[in-house]
């Protein structure tokens, strides 16, 4: 934490949805981003010399997706990461257990159209999920095979 802040990585590759998190993260007084990249690869490297309290990891990215590089980053320097993703459905069992599998802690939905009816819903949501993962305490995890599911 920083002067009390839960300090955020965002890794996503869209520049629009990446910019719209990092507002939407910012928007909470608890909450700082300390860094917003592209693609997993560019995640794992800010990890490894960066200290965020949390990840906010999308799953579909250029040179290393979510999942791979949730596995990396929990098998080297690990953080708790939330996978945040427009693609599926958060409730959807494969899905869940893929990012349950790579070393994710949590799952929320992508908060990425202001018309929907539950947007700000969804917001709330993904915000809470940020600030109680900050406080989960995670352990190094042996890297191994890809999943099944993939």
């Amino acid at each position: 934490m920083i002067n009390g802040k839960i300090k955020v990585l965002v890794a996503e590759d869209s520049a629009v949805t990446r910019m719209l998190l990092v507002h939407l993260l910012e928007s909470d007084p608890q909450i700082r981003v300390i860094g917003a990249v592209s693609d997993g690869q560019a995640a794992f490297d800010f990890v490894q010399s960066n200290q965020p309290d949390v990840v906010l990891m999308d799953i579909h990215m250029p040179h290393l997706n979510g999942f791979e590089a949730t596995r990396r980053i929990m098998a080297t320097k690990p953080v708790p990461i939330v996978i945040c993703s427009a693609t599926s459905n958060t409730q959807d069992t494969v899905f869940t257990f893929e990012a349950l599998e790579a070393g994710a802690i949590a799952c929320v939905e992508k908060p990425l159209n202001r018309e929907r009816g539950d947007f700000e819903a969804m917001v709330a949501h993904m915000l809470e999920t940020v600030k109680l993962m900050s406080e989960v305490k995670v352990v190094r995890r042996t890297a191994h095979a890809p999943s099944p599911f993939a």
